[in-house]
């Protein structure tokens, strides 16, 4: 029965977007033989009943758009990318044997965690940097950034998450991002953020296991859950499986050690999670 209301939950769904309520011909395709793929699976055989997913992961941009106009070294910055996000979901894949979908293309091209037609899906500006390639873009070359892009990367992990769903009872699902320590000219003094909305199954055990390490942990901070977190709201909310966000300062992973550290912080906060009654179960808060 689960499963059943899990595929209800994860059929094709009518395209997101009011701007996008007829879908023509999307004209020529954005990505080339060159280009790298829309997303990667990671241990796609993993024994952990627990999807981890890395929406910002790839600063990287289809050759089409010659790097939206930007230089080099926009790319190496946050607007680009959460800097530190893939290493570590790399290392808990491994850690946890767990599965994990990363995105391939930079959230410049095309955010994967807004729903597309949102005021920040593609942004002509980020941190007030202007984005030469995102300004005053037609609705065909719109619907090409959702279609090769975005949708690739959400379809992926619809099935690794259907994976979970044949091998046994109702997944969880993590999405690891970073954030910079100052945004705006404000600081922020957390070393790591626990983002979550109604469902407390993963977001309460895993702040208490995280204050163990004498660290400053954000409760939706430095972004809130209750807001827009559309990967694990589509895919976890709607479904009523455990999801959860965790959002970790991109100062503290941007070298091999801190990406080590932080694997070993979080597997030894996380695995004890899986075995807490009722995480496998569909419930809606």
């Amino acid at each position: 029965m689960q499963v059943w209301l899990f595929r209800i939950a994860c059929a094709p769904l009518p395209r997101y977007s009011f701007l996008m309520s007829t879908l023509p011909n999307d004209g020529p395709d954005l990505l080339g033989p060159d280009d790298p793929p829309q997303f990667e699976v990671i241990n796609r055989e993993g024994g952990a009943h627990m999807l981890l997913v890395c929406d910002h992961a790839s600063n990287a941009v289809p050759k089409q758009l010659d790097y939206l106009g930007l230089p080099d070294d926009a790319f190496e910055k946050h607007i680009a990318y959460d800097i530190g996000a893939a290493a570590v979901t790399r290392g808990l894949a491994q850690r946890l044997d767990a599965q994990a979908v990363l995105a391939g293309y930079s959230r410049l091209v095309i955010d994967p965690n807004r729903p597309p037609g949102h005021p920040d899906s593609i942004m002509p500006e980020n941190d007030g940097i202007q984005i030469p390639a995102n300004q005053d873009l037609s609705p065909m070359a719109r619907r090409q950034r959702v279609r090769q892009v975005f949708e690739p990367y959400h379809d992926a992990v619809n099935r690794a998450l259907a994976r979970l769903w044949d091998r046994g009872p109702a997944p969880a699902i993590l999405s690891i991002h970073s954030f910079s320590p100052t945004f705006g000219g404000k600081p922020r003094p957390w070393d790591i953020g626990v983002l979550w909305n109604r469902d407390p199954r993963i977001a309460v055990p895993l702040m208490e296991h995280l204050d163990r390490f004498e660290l400053t942990v954000g409760d939706n901070e430095p972004y809130s859950g209750h807001d827009l977190a559309y990967t694990i709201d589509m895919h976890g909310a709607a479904a009523g499986i455990a999801n959860c966000a965790i959002e970790i300062n991109q100062d503290q992973i941007r070298d091999k050690s801190g990406v080590l550290r932080w694997v070993d912080i979080l597997s030894e906060s996380i695995l004890p999670i899986f075995d807490i009654p009722g995480l496998h179960r569909v419930e809606r808060f």
